[in-house]
C-alpha cells in the first residue's frame, strides 16, 4: 500500500472540496434562464403599463423568473426622488441574477428602435459581466416584417374614415442612424398606406415639422394625436396634449383650428406589439 505523504492528502483534500463545490453550485443554478424586461422607463402613472406587459409575459413564459431593469438615469433619479423606489438599471439587475445562481438570461428590450439605448445601454452592458449566457430579444422595429407587422396593428387604432382626417403618431426619435433609419422606414411605410398618417418624432427625424407640413397639406378638419411609444408617458402628457405653446396640440392649432383629439395609452396596451415583443423573446430564448 502506497503511503501518502500530508501535503498529498491535503492537495486530494482540496481538489474534492473544488468538485463538490462546483456540484453543488450546479445543483442549485436554476433550470430555466431568468427573463429580464429592459425597458427606456418612466416616472408617471403610465408606469401600469409595464405591469401589463409583464402579466402577457407571464401567460406565455410561465414559471419563469421575471425581472427588469431601466436604461434612462434620468427616470431611474426622479423615480427615486419623487417616490422613494429604487430602479434598476442593467448592470445591477444582471448582478442580482448572477448573485441568484442564475447564469443563463433573456433579456428583451422594450424599446422602439435599435437606437442609441439598445446599443449603448443593453447590447454593451449585457456584455460586461462575466459568467453569464446572454441572449438578446431585439427592439420592436428591427426587421421589414416587423415593420409590416407593427403597422397592421396600430392601423386598428386609426379612424375608419381619414378623408378629413388626420392622424399624427408622435416617435421619440433617435439620435443615431440605426435607430433613424428605422424610423424612417416606418414613416415610408405609413405613407405607403395611409394618406393623411404621419410620423414625428420629438427629436430628430421624420421630424414634426415635416409632419405638420404634411397635416397642413392635407388640410384636414379633425387631427389625431397618437403616441408611437411603449408607454403614454410625460412625452404624452406634456409635450403632445399639454396647454404649453410649444406642445404638438397647440402647435397644430396655430396653423388651424382642427378638432384635435387625442390617444393616452402607449403602444405596450396593444395586442399585436405586445406579441411581437414576445416572439423576439421567444427568438432570444432558442439561444439558450
Amino acid at each position: 500500500m502506497v503511503k501518502r505523504s500530508k501535503f498529498e492528502w491535503l492537495f486530494l483534500a482540496l481538489i474534492l472540496s473544488i468538485i463538490s463545490a462546483t456540484w453543488t453550485l450546479n445543483a442549485a443554478a436554476p433550470a430555466k434562464p431568468a427573463i429580464v424586461l429592459a425597458a427606456f422607463g418612466t416616472s408617471t402613472e403610465a408606469f401600469e403599463t409595464y405591469n401589463h406587459f409583464e402579466q402577457k409575459v407571464k401567460e406565455r413564459f410561465p414559471d419563469y423568473e421575471i425581472r427588469w431593469a431601466f436604461t434612462s438615469h434620468k427616470v431611474r433619479h426622479k423615480v427615486a426622488q419623487e417616490k422613494g423606489q429604487k430602479l434598476n438599471d442593467l448592470g445591477t439587475t444582471l448582478r442580482e441574477l448572477k448573485a441568484a445562481g442564475y447564469t443563463r438570461l433573456a433579456i428583451q428590450s422594450l424599446h422602439i428602435v435599435p437606437g442609441e439605448e439598445w446599443e449603448k445601454k443593453i447590447v454593451k452592458v449585457s456584455r460586461e459581466i462575466p459568467g453569464l449566457k446572454v441572449a438578446l430579444g431585439k427592439p420592436l422595429l428591427s426587421s421589414e416584417k416587423d415593420q409590416e407587422r407593427t403597422l397592421q396593428t396600430v392601423a386598428q387604432t386609426f379612424p375608419k374614415e381619414l378623408k378629413d382626417t388626420a392622424v399624427v403618431l408622435m416617435a421619440h426619435g433617435s439620435p443615431v442612424p440605426e435607430g433613424e433609419k428605422a424610423y424612417l422606414a416606418f414613416d415610408r411605410l405609413l405613407r405607403s398606406h395611409y394618406q393623411n398618417v404621419f410620423l414625428g418624432a420629438v427629436e430628430d427625424k421624420p421630424t414634426k415639422a415635416e409632419a405638420f407640413e404634411a397635416v397642413k397639406k392635407a388640410n384636414p378638419t379633425t387631427v389625431v394625436l397618437m403616441p408611437f411609444m411603449f408607454v403614454a408617458g410625460e412625452h404624452v402628457a406634456k409635450d403632445m396634449l399639454g396647454d404649453d405653446p410649444e406642445s404638438w396640440k397647440s402647435e397644430l392649432l396655430k396653423q388651424k383650428a382642427y378638432r384635435i383629439e387625442g390617444i393616452t395609452k402607449g403602444l405596450g396596451y396593444q395586442d399585436g406589439i405586445v406579441n411581437i415583443y414576445l416572439d423576439h423573446l421567444a427568438q432570444a430564448m432558442k439561444g439558450l
